[in-house]
């Protein structure tokens, strides 16, 4: 069986390759973008499917709510399981985070690589 792929957008360069190596060693093909922009225009152009989605909130130009609503737009992804991976405080983004679609968030935290194996698990199988 081939290795599910993951893309990931995250401004935080440290982060995103912390969160890449780890999930590569968990056994997935990681993309990762700086932006949502960066994701959405290859996302507009790739013929290879994704199996989820990882996305910061708060990036510079389209924001990681902006990058979940227009990826819904983009037929081949418009149910791609999302998840927000976030500093920002759950209760302030809660409803928004609804509203875009995604499963949920994740808070960057001393938990979060645990947290997303299990997200990915249940969602993934």
């Amino acid at each position: 069986m081939s290795p599910k792929t993951l893309a990931l957008a995250d401004d935080d360069e440290m982060l995103s390759e912390l969160l890449a190596s780890f999930l590569e060693l968990e056994g997935y093909d990681v993309v990762r973008f700086p932006s949502g922009d960066a994701l959405l225009s290859w996302a507009s152009t790739s013929a290879g499917p994704v199996d989820a989605f990882l996305l910061d909130i708060d990036m510079p130009g389209r924001d990681g709510f902006q990058s979940c609503l227009a990826l819904r737009d983009i037929p081949i992804y418009s149910a791609t399981p999302t998840v927000f991976v976030s500093s920002m405080p759950a209760e302030e983004v809660r409803e928004r985070v609804a509203a875009s679609g995604a499963s949920g968030m994740i808070a960057k935290d001393a938990e979060m690589l645990p947290r997303i194996t299990t997200w990915l698990a249940q969602t993934l199988g």
